[in-house]
């Protein structure tokens, strides 16, 4: 039997437009999610999965926007301008206090040495901040941490005096005299010692302590719950393509970021598997699980008066997506 020239080639288009479908990611069923963050090297997978085409690929359309000012996204994300964000968890407890429809679905990283308490040369160990000033963001994440940080080394806050000053402001300060030590983090950190600064402090003696975190507006993954586990698929494959390639993946990171790629590291950041992340949604009595850490931040605040009612703990932290997403990264099996 003879088949028509316009048959045959009827059935080679089909065959073709099947096989572009079987290829091809899933589209999009909704409009982009508008997801901020800034540039701390925990956040950096962001940039990759977005230049890899990693979330559309996962099934979502994503529009990142970075901004410098931490404090200006967590004012932004909160009034509903975002629909996520990456940011510490100390960031997140005190607007889920206001904003009690956010939902934390994901750790992404810790900080592991990354953030640090540094001096002037002359103070050689943290015994000898007595009577000395200490800058740190005051009412943050960053006091907390000078305070276990004294704490653990038989001081207290009431035997320093702490001011408040930023990271980002931290080695200026030291550098005039007008602090004796303060927290920062990288690169500042890094930086400053160069200059001949002593490191007293870093958190990889605080494990679990200031853990960078995935948050939704609750909106979002009621009405969007696939495309919340379509983004934390394509964060794992943008993760393992850094951990995998990390010259071009610091290339991507550097021309998203503007930042030269040489100096990109992550060095002093722990990130964290999805096996990490079920472990660490789970109740405990330590910083191992994420339960306690929020409410320790709470309780916190609380007392420093930074807030006034507590946050809903339960309510803010979602296990649910880590659970029933289907990721893998490259040391773990696919779940």
């Amino acid at each position: 039997m003879k088949i028509k020239r316009s048959h045959f080639l009827f059935f080679i288009t089909l065959l073709i437009l099947t096989a572009c479908n079987l290829l091809s990611p899933p589209q999009p069923e909704h409009p982009p999610l508008k997801f901020a963050y800034s540039a701390w090297p925990g956040y950096f997978p962001i940039a990759i999965a977005k230049e890899k085409g990693f979330f559309l690929q996962q099934g979502v359309n994503v529009e990142t926007v970075i901004l410098e000012n931490g404090n200006g996204i967590l004012a932004d994300f909160s009034a509903g301008k975002f629909d996520g964000i990456l940011s510490s968890l100390g960031e997140i407890i005190p607007i889920s206090a206001t904003n009690p429809d956010l939902r934390l679905v994901l750790i992404t990283a810790e900080s592991a040495g990354a953030d640090a308490v540094v001096a002037q040369p002359q103070i050689k160990s943290i015994a000898d901040l007595k009577g000395k000033v200490i800058a740190t963001g005051l009412g943050s994440f960053g006091e907390l941490f000078v305070n276990r940080m004294l704490e653990i080394n038989g001081l207290t806050s009431d035997q320093v005096t702490l001011v408040n000053a930023y990271g980002e402001q931290v080695p200026g300060r030291l550098g005039m005299g007008v602090i004796q030590a303060g927290h920062s983090w990288e690169p500042y950190v890094s930086q400053m010692v160069k200059t001949g600064a002593r490191v007293l402090f870093t958190s990889r003696q605080t494990p679990g302590l200031m853990p960078d975190v995935l948050t939704f507006q609750g909106k979002v993954l009621r009405d969007r719950p696939s495309d919340i586990r379509a983004f934390i698929r394509a964060w794992f494959q943008a993760l393992e393509y850094w951990q995998l390639n990390p010259k071009e993946g610091n290339a991507i990171i550097g021309k998203v970021l503007h930042i030269p790629p040489e100096t990109i590291s992550p060095e002093g950041v722990k990130f964290l598997t999805l096996s990490e992340n079920t472990q660490a949604f789970t109740q405990g009595d330590t910083t191992d699980s994420l339960y306690y850490t929020a409410q320790l931040y709470a309780n916190f605040y609380i007392q420093t008066g930074s807030l006034t009612r507590p946050p809903d703990i339960n309510k803010l932290l979602d296990p649910s997506f880590i659970k029933n997403s289907k990721v893998r990264s490259h040391n773990e099996v696919r779940t």
